[in-house]
C-alpha cells in the first residue's frame, strides 16, 4: 500500500504537488485555511478534487498521512507547525517547505521533534511551473530516505545537508541573487521604456548574457569591482540624477553606488591596484574587512 501525503496549503505549490503525487499512484489528502471559511470552502474543495487529492480537515490530514508537506505562508509556518505538532506520531514525517529563515526552519524542527516525529527542512528552487516537479532540497537527519520516497511519487527532491538550516541558508542567499536580477531587469526594462530604448536595451541585455561563457562574465565583474568600485560609485549617481529627470525614483542605483562607496571605504582599490586572477580574492577580502568593522563596532 502506498503511503499517505498530507498537503497543508492548497494554493500554487500544494496544487503542483497534489497532481504529481496523484499522477505516480499516491494517496493524497489536503487542507487549507480557506477551507474552513463558508465562503470559500466550495471554490476550495473543488480545486483540492480537481487537482486529485481528497478536502479534509487539518485533523483527518494528520490522522492519516505518512508524509506531511507544509507548503504555508512564511508568516503562518511557525503556528501551523505548533498546531500540528500536538496530533504528530513517531511513525509521520513533517516536510517544511516554506521559504523562510534558517533559524526559523530549526525551531519548527524543534518544535516536530518533541512531538516525537520527524522534521525534514525543504525549500524549493525556481519557479513552479503546472505539471513539472520544482527541485527541492531537503536536509535533516532522515532527508536522505525522504528524497527517495518523494522521487519515487514523482516530486525532483534530492538530499542536500544532514543539518536543519543549511538549505534554507542556500535559498536565502540564492535570493538575493536571483530576485535581485529580476528587481534589477524589471527596473532597467521600464526606464528603458520611459526613456523610449526598451528594444534596444533589452537586445543589450541579451547579447550580455548570451555572448561567451556567462559564467566569464560574472566573474569579470567581479574581478573588476575591486579597480572599478569608486567610478562605478561616481557612474551610479549620474545613473540617479538621470532617472530623476525623465520622472522615475532612482531606488536600486542608490543601493548599487552605496555598496560600490562601501567596497571603497573598505580599502578595496588599495588592496586590488590590478585586476585580480580570482574573484574569490575580491569576496574573500570584502568579506574579512566586513567582519572586521562589525568586531570593531560591537566591542565599542
Amino acid at each position: 500500500m502506498s503511503p499517505g501525503f498530507g498537503i497543508i496549503g492548497h494554493g500554487v505549490v500544494g496544487s503542483v504537488f497534489s497532481r504529481l503525487l496523484r499522477n505516480h499512484g499516491a494517496r493524497v489528502l489536503s487542507y487549507d485555511r480557506l477551507l474552513d471559511r463558508q465562503e470559500t470552502a466550495s471554490s476550495m474543495r473543488k480545486k483540492i478534487e480537481d487537482d486529485g487529492s481528497k478536502a479534509c480537515s487539518l485533523a483527518e490530514v494528520l490522522a492519516a498521512s505518512n508524509y506531511i508537506l507544509s507548503v504555508v505562508t512564511p508568516q503562518s509556518c511557525r503556528e501551523v507547525a505548533d498546531d500540528v505538532s500536538r496530533s504528530l506520531h513517531g511513525h509521520q514525517v513533517f516536510i517544511d517547505l516554506t521559504s523562510t529563515a534558517p533559524a526559523v526552519k530549526r525551531m519548527i524542527g524543534a518544535t516536530v521533534t518533541n512531538s516525537g516525529a520527524k522534521f525534514v527542512e525543504g525549500v524549493i528552487l525556481g519557479a513552479v511551473r503546472l505539471f513539472t516537479s520544482p527541485i527541492i532540497l531537503l536536509g535533516g537527519p532522515t532527508g536522505d530516505s525522504v528524497a527517495l520516497v518523494l522521487q519515487q511519487y514523482g516530486l525532483a527532491a534530492r538530499f542536500y545537508s544532514p543539518e536543519i538550516g543549511r538549505a534554507s541558508a542556500f535559498k536565502m542567499l540564492r535570493s538575493i541573487f536571483s530576485k535581485g536580477m529580476e528587481a534589477v531587469l524589471v527596473e532597467t526594462l521600464v526606464a528603458a521604456c520611459r526613456a523610449g530604448l526598451l528594444d534596444e536595451i533589452w537586445e543589450e541585455i541579451r547579447a550580455t548574457l548570451s555572448t561567451g561563457k556567462v559564467e566569464d562574465t560574472l566573474e569579470t565583474w567581479v574581478r573588476s569591482h575591486a579597480c572599478s568600485a569608486q567610478r562605478r560609485s561616481h557612474e551610479m549617481q549620474e545613473v540617479s540624477q538621470f532617472l530623476e529627470e525623465i520622472g522615475m525614483q532612482p531606488v536600486l542605483p542608490r543601493a548599487f553606488g552605496q555598496i560600490f562607496a562601501r567596497s571603497l571605504g573598505l580599502g578595496v582599490s588599495d588592496a586590488f591596484p590590478q585586476e585580480p586572477e580570482s574573484f574569490r580574492e575580491v569576496i574573500e577580502y570584502l568579506e574579512h574587512q566586513q567582519a572586521t568593522v562589525r568586531n570593531a563596532l560591537s566591542s565599542h
